[in-house]
């Protein structure tokens, strides 16, 4: 079995990235570094489901539908859903700027459980990580781009609950249905949302745990920290990662600050040593930005298996954006 990615205690290895604080921070060049030939925005999946009998949840009853029924995935037809098929779904038009709730017709950010008038209902897309299988299609693609495909840095935000310490750190070892799908959603997918990995960033309680009681090591719960953006709270762990170790399946067995394969934690922002090349998922964002030579970014672009466009450095992705779609 393959060693776990080493501690980097050595922060200086990302201070190549000072001139990102440099930009309005929530900017594209303040969260992927200015200067590259061409930038492109990977959009995180989202989930959808409906009856599989009925074909859709138009004139369906949501709080009576689940009533005796006690294998509720298994009466419901679920895929994983693209924004292009949110948009299709929706009537609205996806482009490189959009925002996902606006792609549904809303002002309302919190869209978990909308439906659409062809009958789907859509989960929100997962903010702050990217899922794995998306993440090792990407990395191979990024492996082909640099000339250090075996080495780089993974730099994970430190205040995931349960990383550093046993702060904002839950298991789900049931799961009780109430029988209300907009609380009992998909199952799978809502599990994947709510676990302190995803939605649940860490909150700590009035005594903090000691550091090394979470995930990580005590040495490396306890050592230095990347900053970025002064008091933005952008601090991250950084491990020895190299786009090619990502690119294979198993990557996540071999994360120290994963205990779940099912519910990955994707590196924050992964460059190679080359620095030909940078990705990073912000932790509040539901799409995952790169930048990179332009060879890197057509690839990306049209590699089967990722949602991605090419972004301008100068977009606009902050909710206030001029999206298309603003209802």
């Amino acid at each position: 079995m393959s060693e776990q990615f080493a501690w980097v205690s050595d922060v200086s290895r990302g201070e190549w990235l000072r001139p990102m604080e440099n930009e309005p921070f929530g900017s594209v060049p303040s969260l992927v570094p200015p200067g590259f030939e061409a930038y492109a925005r990977i959009f995180h999946p989202a989930t959808r489901d409906r009856p599989r009998v009925e074909g859709s949840w138009e004139g369906l009853d949501h709080e009576e539908y689940f009533t005796g029924t006690h294998d509720i995935e298994a009466s419901l037809e679920i895929q994983s859903a693209t924004w292009s098929q949110v948009a299709a779904s929706f009537g609205t038009t996806m482009h490189a700027e959009a925002q996902y709730s606006r792609l549904m017709r809303s002002e309302d950010r919190d869209v978990d459980g909308s439906i659409a008038p062809d009958g789907w209902r859509y989960s929100g897309a997962h903010e702050g990580s990217i899922d794995a299988n998306t993440l090792a299609t990407a990395s191979a693609v990024l492996a082909r781009h640099t000339s250090t495909p075996d080495a780089g840095i993974a730099a994970i935000w430190e205040g995931w609950g349960g990383l550093v310490s046993s702060a904002g750190y839950a298991r789900f070892f049931g799961w009780e249905l109430s029988g209300n799908p907009l609380r009992d959603g998909l199952l799978t997918a809502r599990l994947a949302a709510a676990r302190w990995g995803r939605a649940i960033k860490a909150s700590l309680p009035p005594r903090e745990p000691a550091p090394g009681t979470g995930l990580l090591s005590r040495e490396a719960a306890a050592g230095p920290r990347f900053g970025l953006h002064a008091d933005t709270g952008r601090s991250y762990v950084l491990f020895e990662v190299g786009a090619n170790d990502l690119a294979d399946a198993a990557w996540t067995t071999r994360a120290p600050w994963i205990d779940d394969y099912r519910l990955a934690q994707s590196p924050s922002i992964l460059w190679p040593d080359d620095h030909a090349w940078l990705l990073a998922t912000e932790i509040d964002f539901d799409s995952t930005l790169v930048a990179g030579p332009t060879a890197l970014i057509r690839e990306l672009v049209q590699a089967h298996g990722i949602e991605a466009l090419p972004l301008r450095p100068d977009a606009n992705l902050s909710w206030d954006g001029d999206d298309v779609n603003r209802p």
